[in-house]
């Protein structure tokens, strides 16, 4: 496995290139010219000691540490057009006037780097507040209008050797933290959160990883909206060497959210290779969400080689694996040592011509049921028992699921 290489010993104070560091003036210029002048010099640590800076984007480079020390806040302006344009690299995107709103924007970026550290104990603050609160967002019974804002906070492709540890990610407008095609990353010790009391960021994901390979993930806290943690396989059309996302480790986190606290799938690519172990998943809907594609125009993701164990859970419902509109193939997924609490029946759907193969639970202590259509399930030990037909609807939207059943047959 490659090690990241240590960056020089020399260290840059956004300060002495002009920052203000109050929360008013605009510091994106300051702190971009830090980044520049240490990696003019080789590479090294810049500094935001404590203080508020309201920034735009920040583009990154090679051999560079931004360290955010204690008391530092890294706050997204308010303003779209102080962030990156979604042409800015090929491997960018945007998905304005959608169901998503957001522009290719992003607080924190890197393209094709090697060798980059984003460090607290500082704060990265999205802003979110301002977005949703002063932007235009309607949110009235079942009609959802959201705000223009930008896109991932953190946003990393085609990198390799990335290091985020000890930070609070907080209150990004969209998803927090994405990385799609790097290798070799190591995210430890973060806090991360998005707003799901005062007002709900929605699309308000954790950490997302996407054709990434040799992932490792470990001792964070993450209170999410949206999912808190996805692996992803979508995007290869912008990329010239799509990989796999494989060889992914998450260990000793707890996690907490109002969607998927585990997110698995969408895009056309392959997950594989992926172990869970060591967590505790609270105050949750669903606590392992495998899917192969939400939209129609994807052809869907497959898995294979996927274990979840020693983990305790507190949730609506234990796991959905489905394929939705999704054509992926699922084998070799198995459950070990798994407790806790749930309310809501579990579902194992797929289709016909395209049957889930291995899925298996050891000592699943979970006082639940699940419902199986075409898939090889196989229990030892345990409380997890299959469902018996017909099936029993337990959610509310019960429209959406018989319809989702019908193209299973």
């Amino acid at each position: 496995m490659a090690i990241a290489a240590p960056v020089s010993a020399q260290v840059w104070s956004v300060l002495d290139y002009g920052a203000k560091g109050d929360g008013v003036a605009k510091d994106t210029e300051a702190i971009q010219a830090a980044v520049d002048a240490a990696h003019a010099a080789g590479g090294g640590k810049v500094v935001l000691p404590a203080g508020e800076y309201l920034s735009g984007s920040v583009y990154l480079k090679n051999n560079i540490e931004l360290h955010l020390a204690e008391g530092a806040v890294l706050k997204g302006s308010p303003d779209l057009e102080d962030y990156c344009p979604s042409d800015c690299f090929p491997q960018n995107y945007s998905s304005p006037r959608t169901s998503e709103n957001i522009s290719g924007g992003h607080l924190i970026l890197g393209v094709g780097l090697r060798n980059v550290t984003l460090s607290g104990p500082g704060k990265i603050d999205g802003n979110s507040r301002h977005f949703f609160l002063h932007g235009n967002y309607v949110d009235v019974g079942k009609k959802v209008t959201l705000p223009d804002r930008p896109g991932q906070m953190i946003w990393f492709a085609d990198c390799k050797n990335i290091r985020i540890k000890d930070l609070e990610i907080a209150q990004a407008p969209y998803w927090s933290c994405f990385l799609i095609n790097c290798e070799y990353v190591w995210i430890t010790g973060c806090k991360v959160h998005t707003e799901r009391e005062e007002y709900v960021t929605y699309n308000g994901d954790g950490i997302d990883i996407d054709r990434c390979r040799f992932v490792h993930i470990s001792d964070c806290h993450i209170d999410t909206h949206d999912d808190c943690i996805t692996l992803r396989a979508s995007g290869a059309e912008r990329f010239a060497n799509p990989q796999n996302c494989e060889f992914v480790t998450v260990n000793g986190c707890t996690l907490s959210s109002a969607c998927n606290a585990i997110r698995l799938g969408v895009g056309e690519g392959l997950v594989r290779e992926a172990v869970f172990s060591n967590l505790v998943i609270y105050n949750s809907q669903t606590a392992f969400n495998l899917v192969s594609g939400y939209s129609r125009d994807e052809c869907g993701a497959s898995m294979e080689g996927i274990r979840f164990s020693n983990i305790r859970v507190e949730a609506e419902r234990l796991m959905k694996i489905h394929h939705m509109r999704g054509e992926g193939k699922f084998r070799d997924i198995a459950f070990e040592d798994i407790s806790g609490n749930v309310t809501a029946t579990s579902q194992i759907w797929a289709k016909k011509d395209l049957p889930f193969e291995n899925i298996t639970f050891r000592n699943v202590k979970v006082v639940g049921r699940y419902e199986c259509i075409n898939a090889d399930v196989r229990a030892d030990g345990g409380t997890f028992l299959r469902q018996r037909l017909p099936f029993k609807i337990v959610r509310t939207r019960k429209a959406n699921i018989e319809n989702e059943k019908k193209l299973l047959y």
